[in-house]
C-alpha cells in the first residue's frame, strides 16, 4: 500500500478526518466516512500496518509551557561538519523543535521555541558553536497552521 493508488476514497476521507482530529473516536470516524465503528477501526489499523499512518501526536501550545519566543534559524555548515553530526547535536538542544535540510544558500532551517530573548541569544550561540559557518535568525511574529487535504 506504499503506492497511493492502493488507497480508495474512504481511506483518504479517514486520513483527512484524522489529520483534523487525531483523537476522533472510531464511532465518530465511522459516522463521518460512512462505516461502522469496527469498520473504521479496521481501516485505521490497516493504514497503520501499511505505513501510511506513522503515528499520532499532540500539538502543544509552547507559549503555555513557557516557550513563547519562536524563531527560525537558517544555518550554513562548515565544510568539515557532517549532516549526521549536526542533526544529532541539534536534537540535544532543548529549544530546538524541528530541523529541516534545505536547498539554497543555507543548509538547514532550524525552528526553535525559546523562553526569552536571552534564551534565544544563548541558543543561537550554542548552534554557532556546533560546526556552523553562519546563521541568520528570524523571529516569528505570527503563524497559522493549515490542515491541508490529503488527496
Amino acid at each position: 500500500m506504499a503506492d497511493s493508488t492502493a488507497l480508495d476514497e474512504t481511506d483518504f476521507r479517514i486520513l483527512n478526518a484524522l489529520v483534523a482530529n487525531g483523537r476522533i473516536s472510531f464511532a465518530e470516524l465511522g459516522k463521518a466516512v460512512g462505516l461502522s465503528p469496527h469498520g473504521a477501526a479496521d481501516r485505521v489499523r490497516r493504514l497503520e500496518r501499511a505505513g501510511v499512518i506513522s503515528g499520532f501526536t499532540a500539538l502543544v501550545n509552547l507559549a503555555n509551557v513557557g516557550r513563547s519566543l519562536d524563531a527560525f534559524i537558517d544555518v550554513a555548515l562548515l565544510p568539515t561538519t557532517t549532516s549526521e553530526r549536526f542533526e544529532r547535536e541539534m536534537l540535544e538542544i532543548p529549544a530546538v523543535q524541528e530541523i529541516t535540510f534545505v536547498t539554497g544558500r543555507f543548509d538547514y532551517h532550524v525552528r526553535v521555541a525559546c523562553r526569552s530573548a536571552d534564551d534565544l541569544d544563548q541558543t543561537v550561540r550554542t548552534i554557532r558553536g556546533r560546526g556552523v559557518a553562519r546563521t541568520e535568525t528570524r523571529i516569528i511574529l505570527r503563524s497559522a497552521r493549515g490542515l491541508g487535504t490529503i488527496a
